[in-house]
């Protein structure tokens, strides 16, 4: 049984302190490493509202379009879509739907995240064992009932504060049981309930803003039963729908949502309707974003005031046998799954230029690679660390846990093992709080691109004296407003200049202007790569390569043999292009076109840190040195097939 919806409506300002309460910093960094992308935001039943909120949002801030579809819609893009990401909403996560669709995002390899309000739910579990990025929270009131409610609103909040909205506190601070009692008596004070009984349908009128809270107020009284209603713009009405009003006694009751910068259209509009059709007023706040949210109260408050009249509890409906039955069918079950191409050759060609001989060329390569995998012996790894060894948008946190108990077995048993990065103490410091001191000694960091090389049991790696070129560049960058679009000002370290992402949305053509002035300078052997979260620029004297030609020499070995490589921005303008170039190199994400390095052979819908934990597991020991294991081998061949199933 569902909680009575009044109590829900009472509840309302409690949900309201606690969004704007909790901590958002993941959630924020999730949006920002996606400010370049467009969105499809995806929900199903009252996380549909939520999900048309999240592109509105996105498309505000990034300038990029979005929009929501439904999980059905999702599993229509047959293919990763290009320059574009995903993202699951879903309050308890738990829906066969949102789970068809989050099994999608994985066998298709498509970047995406998801919202929930259950951090240990279906969804939150699923993704996080592919190595996908869950933002969770954990309400304190539990359970909506049938209805969303309080978790949507929650859940708006959250959002909003993450794409940075200002005016949330000043606005929604002040929001109390008064507040919302108000609210509801200046909707039902001009007869809503009086038109409705009198068995006229709901038009939902809104202009620039409104549209969120229009989309809900359909969804709920559609999901309750308790009416139809239509949800169109002003002037979208004006193109034959208002030939409704020509029947004054059957003519819908009109809800006319209006924001002051819609008032003019509204009123214009409204002035030319027959004097006895009814029309139910709804003023929004001055700010867009603001104005949705509160939309999204007043559809709450109208079920609330639409229910009292009917005499039902739309918390805690009669949900007939044929409806659990009609809810539970499996989404996964009944769309047949299209076939795809071997998984490791689709990472090196996209499907759209796939041929049958190129797919030929591509399978007999990646089963050379896989001959020399299976014959090598390793004695070392040089690895890259953001985005491998953490997950990007839990940088933060620094190495992750899933990952020390191999890191320690490998170590102990005597292989040697690097990190190329462009971090610099910071990582030092981290790997000593988590690594047993006993292994220090075997780990090697190579910091600031390799600018410094040093095991971790060296003292801290000291702050590099900046090369003057890059100053040159910095205060170039600088002095154009080039830099000002990326939100972050230059880093450098010796020979490294990160520049800091805040909106990935301007990043290749900073990337562009600072190849302009780098040729235009003369500067060769100088790389301007993309990580997850930065720019990097990097002079001709450092590189991740460097730190491969150290281990090799410390332990005097074949670097090209005997040092397995693995990163995760192996494309070409990824800052592992150089890493994983040469040599054994193997990409827990994305991957250049050569058909003799850089492979990504993990199983579908698994990435990051999960591929990385799936690459140590695969290797056993053997006499002084590590091999791949035979089911890895096996697991290769058989991608090269496309025979594999989704982990």
């Amino acid at each position: 049984m569902g909680k009575e919806f009044a109590a829900e409506i009472e509840f309302l300002p409690t949900a309201v302190r606690w969004a704007l309460e909790q901590d958002i910093d993941l959630l924020r960094r999730i949006v920002a490493s996606h400010s370049g992308r467009s969105l499809l935001s995806v929900g199903s039943g009252g996380s549909s509202t939520a999900a048309a909120f999240l592109a509105l949002l996105h498309e505000r801030k990034f300038r990029k379009v979005s929009r929501p579809i439904t999980p059905v819609g999702m599993l229509a893009h047959d293919v990763r879509p290009d320059a574009c990401a995903f993202a699951l909403i879903s309050a308890e996560g738990k829906n066969r739907d949102v789970l068809a669709a989050a099994q999608h995002m994985l066998e298709i390899e498509a970047t995406g995240f998801a919202v929930t309000l259950s951090p240990d739910g279906p969804l939150a579990l699923r993704l996080r064992d592919a190595g996908a990025t869950v933002a969770s929270f954990e309400p304190s009131w539990g359970k909506d009932g049938y209805l969303a409610t309080n978790s949507l609103l929650a859940t708006l909040i959250l959002l909003a504060r993450a794409y940075d909205v200002t005016g949330l506190p000043s606005y929604f601070g002040a929001l109390d049981h008064r507040w919302v009692t108000r609210r509801r008596r200046q909707i039902a004070d001009q007869g809503l309930a009086r038109a409705t009984s009198e068995g006229r349908q709901l038009c939902v009128l809104y202009g620039r803003d409104g549209a969120i809270g229009a989309t809900d107020i359909e969804s709920k009284l559609a999901e309750s039963a308790m009416g139809a209603s239509q949800t169109i713009d002003y002037r979208q009405f004006a193109h034959g729908r208002h030939l409704q009003l020509t029947r004054t006694t059957t003519a819908p009751c009109f809800l006319a949502l209006a924001s002051d910068r819609d008032a003019g259209l509204a009123q214009a509009t409204i002035a030319t309707f027959p004097p006895d059709v009814p029309v139910i007023r709804i003023e929004l706040p001055g700010d867009p974003v603001v104005a949705e949210i509160v939309s999204v109260i007043d559809a709450m408050l109208i079920t609330d005031i639409l229910s009292a009249e009917q005499g039902v509890d739309p918390g805690r409906p009669h949900v007939p046998e044929f409806g659990r039955l009609l809810h539970a069918l499996d989404l996964g079950e009944h769309i047949p799954v299209t076939s795809r191409p071997s998984p490791a050759i689709a990472r090196k060609v996209p499907e759209a230029v796939t041929t049958p001989e190129r797919e030929h060329a591509f399978s007999q390569a990646g089963l050379e690679f896989c001959r020399r995998l299976r014959g090598a012996r390793f004695r070392a790894l040089v690895c890259d660390f953001d985005g491998t060894f953490c997950n990007t948008d839990m940088r933060f946190d620094g190495l992750d846990s899933s990952l020390i108990a191999e890191i320690e077995r490998l170590v102990r048993a005597g292989v040697l093992i690097g990190f190329a990065t462009g971090r610099g103490d910071s990582l030092y410091d981290d790997l000593r709080a988590k690594l047993d001191q006993s292994l220090w000694s075997r780990v090697i960091i190579g910091c600031y691109s390799g600018g410094i090389i040093q095991g971790l049991d060296a003292p801290a790696p000291p702050q590099l004296a900046p090369d003057p070129r890059l100053l040159a560049l910095g205060e170039w960058l600088t002095q154009t407003g080039v830099i000002d679009t990326l939100g972050a000002s230059p880093r450098i370290c010796g020979d490294q200049m990160s520049l800091r992402l805040a909106d990935h949305s301007s990043k290749a053509r900073v990337a562009a202007y600072a190849r302009q002035w780098l040729a235009n300078q003369n500067h060769s052997g100088w790389r301007v790569v993309f990580s997850g979260h930065s720019i990097d620029i990097i002079t001709e004297r450092a590189g991740k390569e460097r730190v491969v030609s150290a281990v090799a020499q410390m332990i005097g070995c074949d670097s090209e043999r005997t040092i397995l490589r693995i990163g995760d921005s192996g494309d070409i303008d990824g800052n592992d292009f150089e890493l994983l170039a040469t040599g054994l190199g193997l990409s827990v994400d994305s991957v250049s076109i050569a058909k003799g390095s850089c492979w990504n052979f993990l199983p579908v819908g698994l990435t990051g840190v999960a591929g990385t934990r799936f690459y140590l597991q695969s290797l056993e020991m053997d006499g002084d040195a590590v091999v791949f294991s035979r089911d890895f081998i096996a697991h290769v061949t058989a991608s090269m097939t496309g025979g594999e199933q989704v982990q």
